[in-house]
């Protein structure tokens, strides 16, 4: 084994091993629908906490649209990193960005190319939010300003999540 894949190894288990202050919350999973946010549409989420106040999350929307007697579809996969403070209370700030890979017929969504042409496209999202979480799981609840940049615009967005955590 090379040097490089030793540290790469060494460096995803410990991205596995709880620090002590992740220890003492109970909650590592929460899963929710988020309206409008990173995905622009409505999307169901997946969020996993990976280290101390860490989270990484990845979800899933789909758009489906009539356009010239042809159905569209599009498939929109939101996939983000944030910091969330206070681990221990219930109200959070909640900071951080990704990506939203865009795939399939985008003409429902935005201009990218033509018609009846499939495209994907990766587009920059932010997060900035107030996040409800009881350390221990429960009810979660976020409201978010999350600007997309793609295409060379910017469109300032906001979300609100609903779900639960565990």
């Amino acid at each position: 084994m090379t040097s490089t894949r030793l540290v790469l190894l060494f460096a995803a288990l410990a991205l596995l091993v709880p620090s002590p202050e992740a220890a003492a919350q109970t909650s590592r999973n929460g899963a929710y629908f988020e309206l409008g946010g990173n995905a622009v549409v409505s999307s169901f989420n997946y969020e996993r906490r990976f280290r101390e106040q860490w989270y990484g999350r990845a979800g899933l929307s789909l758009v489906v649209g009539q356009h010239d007697d042809d159905t569209d579809t599009t498939f929109l996969f939101p996939l983000t990193a944030s910091y969330v403070n206070r681990p221990l209370s219930n109200h959070h700030l909640e900071l951080g960005g990704g990506v939203t890979v865009v795939a399939g017929d985008a003409q429902e969504l935005w201009e990218f190319g033509e018609d009846d042409e499939k495209v994907a496209r990766v587009l920059m999202t932010g997060i900035a939010g107030y996040r409800y979480q009881k350390p221990a799981g429960g009810f979660l609840f976020r409201a978010t300003f999350t600007p997309v940049v793609g295409e060379g615009e910017i469109l300032p967005w906001v979300g609100l999540s609903f779900g639960y955590a565990w």
